[in-house]
């Protein structure tokens, strides 16, 4: 059954679109290559650095996301014994932000079904990322718009973000359809604006009973295909 057509579909990108865990276990994995210390655990310390990264851009005033990395990453380093000299950090968090958005690859149901939704209508991505960073990732070519922390000085699930993409638009918030993998900054951005919000729960989560409820649920991209137009 297909909803009223939305007008736009919006997107977050890293994670939803693109295998994000992937690339940054790839960028960990070159900076303790660079470290010498090929014998650490690239995914723990990712997932640790990842959580830091969250925890320092949701507890403060808005940083770049470059700095939120390099914070993160000199605190995940040190709590594992794996401190770098400080002049090495900036060299670090490049490469470790360079796996992420570089080696990131498109979920495999994604590349065609992008295709087909842009044959419809406007797609934008709405991601916590710098511009230059987004630039740089895989799927970039198919999305002639995007709005990105940098731009609105805000991380998700901050509501400056998601204003700033409808007003990008040029569309009412009911008129949007946005797609999310990540409950907390997506659902919880996206839903007190009115906007209409499919959850792609790959990881089979369960939300917290304290979440807005997404319109939809599916659990991988494929499910677009039942709710709007192809």
């Amino acid at each position: 059954m297909t909803i009223a057509s939305p007008k736009a579909i919006t997107f977050d990108y890293f994670g939803t679109l693109v295998d994000v865990d992937r690339g940054g276990i790839a960028g960990m994995g070159t900076v303790l290559q660079r470290l010498g210390r090929t014998d650490a655990d690239a995914p723990a310390l990712y997932a640790d650095w990842d959580q830091r990264a969250v925890q320092t851009y949701r507890g403060g005033a808005y940083r770049r996301y470059r700095e939120v990395s390099a914070h993160a990453l000199r605190a995940c380093l040190d709590a594992a014994g794996l401190a770098p000299d400080l002049a090495q950090t900036d060299e670090l968090v490049e490469m470790l932000l360079a796996g992420l958005v570089e080696r990131s690859p498109p979920h495999p149901e994604v590349p065609d079904l992008i295709v087909r939704l842009a044959a419809r209508y406007p797609l934008m991505p709405i991601t916590n990322m710098d511009s230059d960073l987004f630039a740089r990732s895989q799927l970039t070519a198919h999305f002639p718009q995007v709005t990105t922390a940098e731009m609105a000085q805000a991380y998700k699930p901050s509501e400056r973000i998601f204003r700033l993409a409808l007003d990008r638009l040029g569309l009412h918030a009911a008129d949007v359809l946005h797609v999310s993998l990540a409950a907390w900054a997506d659902i919880d951005g996206a839903k007190p604006l009115g906007m209409r919000v499919a959850w792609i729960n790959r990881g089979a989560d369960r939300l917290s009973p304290w979440q807005p409820r997404p319109d939809y649920e599916f659990p991988d991209l494929t499910g677009l295909a039942s709710i709007v137009a192809l």
